[in-house]
């Protein structure tokens, strides 16, 4: 008889917790994220080299630049992109130290008369919903920007495919271009709206 005791016991037991009451507080979780943009360092896409060399940290070298037997500009082109994230309404600015490729980089004497000493190229970005070209001219050699604006924060690859024309110079298609070292810097930032 003692087992059914037990039995009608534990019953009881389980009766009077479930009723007791439950109390619940309620407290909120908050946090914010600053506006931040990173580009990390460029990196080449595979097989998209013409007449380039690799990437070598950020220095992206024209392979042959002239014609052994004409001197003027062989065609060019790379794909170099940037892991990037802005997380908030941005733009891209894309700007050339030279306006295009220059012998002697910032400074260079006046090339003798029939010869080039400037050669034109386009960058088209590419960007999450964006989508521009810059051309720069190299007619004068002087700063030139473009800025794009984005409304809305991207994360992703930032894309940028460099082109140089065959025969393009800053004197007339197919000139010659004079000995020396051509060079521009071509910085790309993303900044605040």
């Amino acid at each position: 008889m003692r087992g059914p005791m037990l039995i009608a016991g534990l019953g009881l037991s389980l009766a009077a917790s479930g009723a007791a009451h439950a109390a619940t507080q309620t407290f909120q979780v908050g946090g914010s994220t600053p506006q931040i943009c990173t580009v990390q360092n460029p990196v080449l896409s595979q097989g998209a080299l013409v007449n380039f060399r690799s990437l070598n940290g950020t220095t992206l070298q024209i392979d042959q630049l002239a014609d052994p037997k004409t001197l003027s500009t062989i065609a060019s082109s790379a794909d170099v992109s940037f892991v990037a994230v802005c997380n908030y309404p941005h733009r891209i600015r894309l700007e050339s130290q030279n306006n295009g490729l220059f012998r002697g980089g910032a400074t260079g004497a006046t090339p003798p008369a029939g010869f080039a000493d400037g050669v034109p190229y386009t960058a088209i970005l590419v960007w999450g919903p964006v989508s521009n070209s810059f051309f720069v001219d190299a007619t004068s050699r002087r700063l030139s920007q473009q800025v794009t604006p984005v409304d809305h924060g991207v994360a992703g690859s930032l894309k940028i495919h460099l082109a140089i024309q065959a025969g393009a110079s800053n004197l007339s298609a197919n000139a010659p271009l004079i000995a020396g070292n051509y060079s521009d810097t071509l910085r790309v930032t993303v900044e605040p709206q």
